[in-house]
């Protein structure tokens, strides 16, 4: 999930506990007024569940929300390109599944991939590939708020290009683009855009 999510679940929590401390005290009152013993168990019935829940569900999105904030402010920032979606349907907004952007990025050259929550069940907040932010922090991934746009960065055609398996593990080729004859490292059995004429070269056994 995303920032949005666990601000969601942290006020929806919140809500519960003061929706349960509220009316416990409201029935402890009123028995106390009319004397009914019998309102006083109702009252600590409320508390619990009411505050039991609620208390569960705040203090989960405000921890969420604090491992966000360590990787936005501890994490290496990196631009990249939103190649894919995933659905992550842990938590539904509205019965809808929330979805996770797979952004592609570079690392001193070497291309990556990272799987960043969103916290939002659409896809229209993050045309494919638009350029993100995203910031990285012992494995997990951050979107940079208010990062998406249409700019364009360097490397952007191998970023969205689906014949290169960033996952996979493969020897590479060198081989030369037959468009332009610019030398290119290829992994066997995938292919790459030339960066000089644009050209799509795939790297055969």
């Amino acid at each position: 999930m995303g920032m949005k999510s666990w601000k969601f679940l942290k006020w929806f929590g919140m809500l519960f506990v003061v929706i349960g401390a509220v009316t416990a005290i409201c029935l402890a009152l009123a028995g106390l007024i009319t004397h009914t013993p019998l309102l006083y168990p109702m009252a600590l019935f409320f508390a619990a569940i009411f505050c039991g829940i609620g208390g569960f569900f705040a203090r989960m999105g405000i921890n969420a929300l604090r491992r966000e904030e360590e990787i936005l402010s501890m994490g290496t920032q990196y631009k990249g390109k939103i190649f894919d979606y995933r659905q992550d349907r842990s938590v539904l907004i509205n019965g809808a599944p929330t979805i996770s952007l797979v952004v592609r990025y570079f690392d001193g050259g070497e291309m990556k991939e990272a799987v960043v929550p969103t916290g939002s069940p659409s896809e229209a907040e993050y045309p494919h590939g638009a350029s993100v932010q995203i910031c990285v922090y012992k494995g997990k991934a951050a979107l940079v708020p208010h990062s998406v746009t249409d700019e364009q960065i360097p490397g952007q055609e191998d970023l969205l290009n689906p014949d290169y398996d960033v996952l996979g593990t493969h020897p590479t080729n060198q081989t030369t683009c037959p468009g332009c004859g610019a030398p290119l490292d290829i992994p066997i059995g995938m292919a790459r855009v030339c960066p000089f004429c644009g050209r799509k070269v795939r790297a055969d056994q």
